[in-house]
């Protein structure tokens, strides 16, 4: 059960830190998602880009932390210390 729960707070996490990035690029973009990405790694924002999407999981959490679901919580977390980490290595890239 704890991996189950553990693996929808995962999921939760990836998808509002997609439709954040995807809302964030479609409302200040002037091109399509695609090669406004591009632009974006090559501009060496993309990262920035991860962490705006990224907050769409702050309310989340405080959201399951409120309801006790914990476990779910904690996939949410998980969630996001990879996205630090790959945030990071785009820095460093």
């Amino acid at each position: 059960m704890r991996n189950k729960e553990n693996a929808i707070g995962a999921i939760i996490g990836l998808v509002l830190t997609f439709i954040g990035m995807t809302l964030f690029t479609l409302f200040f973009s002037d091109g399509n998602l695609i090669s406004s990405l591009e632009q974006l790694y090559y501009q060496k924002k993309l990262g920035a880009l991860i962490s705006l999407g990224a907050l769409l999981n702050l309310p989340a959490f405080f959201i399951l932390i409120r309801r006790r679901k914990y476990q779910i919580a904690y996939g949410l977390v998980t969630v996001l210390i990879l996205l630090v980490v790959m945030v990071a290595l785009l820095k460093v890239v």
